[in-house]
């Protein structure tokens, strides 16, 4: 890697660190939640624990570090694999009828450049159905559609020394809301880190994703901020021979696009919530709630991914995960849990993921990635 962009890489890290951002949000409070929905059915079926994976062309949507370690090519002896990849979500089997036009994709490549490093490029569409449009009536006149959201990703990763390797996006986000758009961008910064532990090889991961300012479709000062959040991840090989790999890997997420609170707003806030409480609210107790701040790194506050992936000779893999959401409480405790396969032939990967139920109808959702390395 040239010196330049050794120096590139530490100039984005600090700013990334400093940048002077104070969204005022949090979980379920930020927009484009096209940004949250990740993807790829192995990292799905590992529990989305994916931030310290590498080799693999959706690394690039957790962990843009993961881009610079990818497989040797099969064609090409000696050089690294080029990879594509498509992956797709069906939301109309949980939502029925109410699901018809909702769906989640996203289309990605991957290309080795040699010691340049490795660039990339990744299409995320999501569709939000259509709205049945009536007038005094309950008379449905037509069904118009609700649009589709797009985020649109270019990466570039290289290893900086043997151990360690560092990545970045550039992301270009547009949003639809009926008749309203409104666009934004955005800025990912990932790296991993190989420990030196030979008997167990290791691998930490850690980016901060989606820095850059919110979206709005009408007014800028009502604008949503993006849902920013630091993963922290580890990939532990437990066992590898010719046939067998076994690799736990592990993360957390910690929602940091809160990280000042409005200080009027607050003491409102604790007006109206202490007004018919017995035994009051404080100041930092509220935004520990809230989970402002340094606070949003309590552990009540983060989201917790572990999975466990088995290859029998770089052909079958069997997977499964395990992921809770912070202020998630699911009805059965099985649906924590997901599962998939992944079967490798030749230049071709199909991984299938089988995830929790929800919706209306309680259906689990099957997704599906298509890879091809060459």
């Amino acid at each position: 890697m040239c010196f330049f962009t050794r120096k590139t890489f530490t100039l984005l890290i600090w700013i990334a660190v400093f940048f002077p951002i104070t969204a005022l949000a949090g979980p379920g409070r930020t927009g484009a939640q096209i940004l949250n929905l990740g993807g790829g059915a192995r990292a799905r079926s590992l529990g989305d624990a994916f931030s310290a994976m590498s080799g693999d062309v959706t690394t690039s949507l957790w962990n843009p570090s993961g881009l610079a370690d990818m497989p040797e090519s099969k064609l090409r002896s000696g050089k690294k694999a080029a990879q594509t990849s498509m992956f797709y979500t069906d939301y109309s089997g949980p939502f029925g009828e109410a699901g018809e036009g909702l769906y989640y994709t996203f289309i990605s490549g991957a290309m080795p450049l040699g010691d340049i490093g490795t660039i990339g490029a990744t299409l995320q569409m999501q569709g939000q159905g259509t709205i049945a449009v009536t007038t005094d009536s309950p008379d449905v006149l037509r069904e118009e559609s609700l649009g589709t959201n797009f985020a649109l990703t270019f990466s570039y990763a290289d290893r900086i020394t043997e151990s360690l390797s560092a990545g970045i996006n550039g992301k270009i986000i547009r949003m639809v809301l009926g008749r309203e758009n409104g666009s934004s961008y955005a800025v990912d910064l990932g790296a991993q880190y190989l420990l030196p532990f030979d008997l167990v090889p290791t691998t930490l991961g850690v980016a901060i994703q989606n820095i850059g300012p919110g979206i709005s479709f009408i007014d800028e000062n009502q604008a949503d901020p993006l849902p920013r959040f630091l993963r922290l991840g580890t990939s532990v090989s437990l066992y590898q021979d010719r046939y067998n790999h076994v690799r736990l890997v592990s993360g957390l997420t910690a929602y940091i696009d809160k990280l000042a609170e409005d200080e009027d707003e607050l003491a409102l806030d604790l007006e109206r919530l202490n007004a018919e409480r017995e035994e009051k609210l404080t100041r930092e107790q509220l935004l520990s709630d809230r989970g402002v701040g340094v606070r949003a790194f309590e552990w009540r506050h983060l989201q917790k991914n572990v999975g466990l992936e088995y290859w029998l000779g770089d052909i079958l893999a069997l997977r499964v995960g395990y992921k809770v959401e912070p202020g998630i409480h699911l009805a059965n405790w099985t649906d924590y849990f997901t599962g998939g396969i992944g079967v490798k032939i030749y230049l071709f990967n199909l991984d299938l993921s089988y995830g929790p139920s929800f919706g209306p109808n309680n259906q689990r959702l099957i997704e599906v990635t298509g890879i091809v390395a060459f």
